[in-house]
């Protein structure tokens, strides 16, 4: 009998993967966590019912969330990841020589102990002495360090419960406030298809903020539609990062043209996001 994990995001839309077996299900104190081991897409993390990432395509979202705020600022030194307990953000970012320290701000300790169980393909970017866990709100550190990060990460999960507030006007001033002159933030950004209204209002509220804020996306099968969308916010042109060498290691997502290719957007998408 075949076992088979279905996400049901929208009543109009479902997704599915056939399931090996479950590694690990739990109510942790903040959200329902599992693994489970796929047939084709290989362990799955899951948080309340939503696919976070797979092995076998996490590195579009890694890579295009990390590397394009990253080589925008060119050598970024104080990084700080919101969420990323899974550790896939900041393996891309502790690739950067430059870099000092990166902070990761993560609510829960579980997704961290569990991932590092289970993703062994990640390494352990965790035992890196640059990495700093601190398992807290990202409210309120934000708060407390303006003007500190040259690159700031959000990699949260969709706005639902505690996370919605990290897609509000709020977090983005926080956000942008906490960033070094010329530095840059990415954030997840969900799919346009489904969360147009949202993209929207999150842009606009970038735009209040940056001079050069930008939407991109990358393709992720298990994510809803096949993909997931990032908001770029930052003074700093992201077409900077096109003159930046990568850094050491090699990627599996990104190159320069499909660096490029990310910012050139739907017509129909276009048009309800920069208007004409």
């Amino acid at each position: 009998m075949s076992i088979w994990f279905t996400e049901e995001l929208h009543p109009y839309y479902r997704k599915s993967l056939r399931v090996k077996r479950i590694l690990a299900d739990e109510q942790t104190q903040f959200q329902h966590l599992q693994v489970v081991e796929t047939e084709f897409f290989g362990n799955a993390l899951i948080l309340d019912g939503i696919i976070q990432l797979t092995e076998q395509d996490n590195m579009g979202y890694h890579e295009m969330i990390v590397h394009v705020p990253m080589l925008a600022v060119g050598a970024p030194r104080r990084v700080l990841i919101v969420g990323g307990g899974d550790g896939g953000s900041l393996r891309q970012v502790l690739r950067y020589p430059s870099v000092e320290q990166v902070v990761i701000c993560e609510l829960d300790r579980r997704v961290v102990e569990l991932s590092r169980q289970y993703f062994p393909k990640f390494g352990d970017p965790w035992s890196d002495p640059r990495a700093t866990l601190l398992v807290r709100d990202a409210f309120g550190y934000l708060e407390e360090n303006p003007g500190q990060f040259d690159v700031i990460i959000s990699d949260t999960t969709d706005p639902i419960g505690m996370a919605e507030r990290l897609f509000s006007d709020e977090f983005y001033r926080l956000m942008v406030r906490a960033l070094t002159p010329g530095g840059a933030a990415a954030t997840q950004c969900e799919q346009p298809y489904f969360d147009t209204a949202l993209i929207q209002s999150i842009y606009q509220a970038a735009r209040a903020l940056t001079k050069n804020p930008a939407y991109y996306y990358a393709q992720i099968p298990t994510y809803p539609g096949g993909g997931i969308g990032f908001m770029y916010v930052s003074d700093t042109p992201w077409q900077n990062g096109l003159n930046t060498p990568y850094p050491p290691g090699e990627n599996e997502y990104l190159n320069p043209e499909v660096h490029r290719a990310a910012f050139a957007l739907p017509e129909f998408f276009r048009r309800v996001l920069y208007g004409g």
